[in-house]
């Protein structure tokens, strides 16, 4: 018997394959599903089932495409009118190669929700439960994707769902979540490998407090909403994207120059890398980053150019947006045969943080922090203003056009975006702040709360 957790980089997204006696089945799938048909099979196991929590918001699920390679049943919620798959109800219970897997409805994050217990051969006692976004390592689930007007709602229906299905598995059932710490569909998580109920229920702050105080802190919880979750959530409902096979094309300097203004060019070198020179107007999404941030950034009607550091960013690259919708990606550049035509590059400024410390009392500096609201409430360099990346394009008239603008993040990845969305807005003196606030802290520095 076996249980591999797959990790979408970016996403925080963890899948999982599971199987024994020959048959396995998949939780949550991502998109690109090779590596689920690989694992089973070299378990010697077909994979006879997709159990799918909720209609995720935040990837494309790839529920579809193994049906489409395996013949697999895939199974979900009866609470949503899915335009695939089989729905389950509470108690509903399926044998795989000898194991059980026992349906429990636990809605809260969504009203839709599902908990999958794993039983082993003919034991009554659980081994482990699959939550999908209800409960994390270290957190809850969202609760505001209803509208904020329903965040106390759902906020008690997650409370009671905690506390009246998953915390009476018992403290020895072994807890898979669908997300891990840096994930968009919850609050702050711990980033550790494995977890229990057991240890949740001693360690997890959200199961340590009361009712009326659970609903308090949700309703005051503020995580950004990222914009392309309702195109997700609209795919992933109706039946998602199947996978489009191809590689993406390489160009010449010229081709691509001719090209792209047509396109939406993305730069995934590092931040370093683009402030030395890029293409004008190119928005620089730091690889690991392209997961997380091409659906705050990108428009999906518009094809996309890659500019990389190696060719072999682009597979990566191109495997990262389709986990997110993006499939017109025309074509990429390597950095070098753009330079050795000699065309036309910009650049953006650095500071290190000895550099900001020094000027930072120049009224003629303005300095964006471009993280979230509750990592800028921690500590913040002093007079900084936050507006958060992935809203920044659309609120750049609150920064004003005639001062240097030094943008700052945890550590220079989501400040470089920030940087190029500011050399995209016609911005001209830009700077990006190398090391953020990690170095910021480590030299000890002043911070406002």
């Amino acid at each position: 018997m076996f249980i591999e957790r797959l990790v979408s980089e970016g996403l925080a997204h963890f899948s999982y394959v599971a199987g024994n006696d020959n048959d396995a089945f998949v939780v949550d799938p991502k998109i690109d599903v090779d590596l689920y048909i690989e694992i089973a099979k070299s378990n010697c196991c077909m994979i006879r089932f997709v159990f799918e929590t909720h209609r995720n918001e935040d990837y494309l699920t790839g529920s579809l495409e193994l049906e489409r390679l395996t013949g697999c049943r895939i199974i979900h919620s009866h609470r949503l009118d899915f335009g695939y798959g089989e729905p389950a109800t509470e108690n509903d219970t399926f044998d795989i190669g000898g194991m059980k897997i026992r349906v429990i409805e636990t809605p809260g994050h969504s009203l839709e929700s599902l908990s999958f217990v794993l039983y082993l051969s003919s034991s009554e006692i659980p081994f482990a439960v699959f939550t999908g976004d209800s409960l994390f390592y270290g957190n809850v689930g969202r609760t505001d994707l209803s509208g904020m007007e329903k965040t106390a709602k759902c906020a008690a229906i997650l409370h009671d769902s905690l506390h009246g299905k998953l915390l009476p598995l018992g403290d020895g059932t072994i807890l898979y979540p669908a997300h891990g710490a840096g994930s968009a569909c919850g609050g702050t998580m711990s980033d550790i490998a494995i977890s229990t109920i057991g240890y949740e229920r001693a360690m997890n702050p959200m199961l340590k407090i009361t009712r009326v105080e659970f609903i308090e802190r949700k309703k005051r919880e503020n995580i950004p909403l990222p914009p392309y979750f309702a195109r997700m959530a609209d795919h992933n409902l109706n039946g998602p994207l199947l996978l489009e096979p191809g590689l993406v094309r390489p160009m010449d300097a010229l081709w691509f120059a001719n090209v792209m203004i047509d396109c939406t060019v993305v730069d995934t070198r590092s931040p370093l890398s683009f402030a030395g020179g890029h293409i004008k107007g190119s928005y620089n999404i730091w690889l690991e980053g392209l997961p997380n941030f091409a659906g705050w950034i990108l428009d999906y009607e518009n094809d996309i150019l890659l500019m990389t550091e190696r060719q072999e960013d682009v597979a990566i690259a191109k495997r990262y947006l389709a986990r997110v919708g993006f499939d017109k990606v025309r074509g990429y550049l390597c950095e070098e045969a753009w330079q050795n035509r000699g065309m036309l590059l910009e650049h953006i400024g650095l500071y290190t943080v000895d550099d900001l410390h020094e000027k930072r009392k120049d009224k003629k500096l303005f300095v964006l922090d471009v993280r979230e609201k509750e990592e800028y409430s921690e500590g913040h360099i002093p007079g900084a203003v936050n507006i958060y990346v992935g809203e920044l394009e659309k609120r750049l008239d609150e920064v004003p056009s005639d001062r240097s603008v030094v943008s700052v993040c945890s550590t220079g990845n989501r400040s470089g975006l920030g940087a190029s969305i500011l050399g995209r807005g016609g911005f001209k003196k830009v700077y990006n702040l190398i090391g953020g606030m990690t170095a910021w802290k480590e030299k000890g520095y002043y911070l406002s709360l």
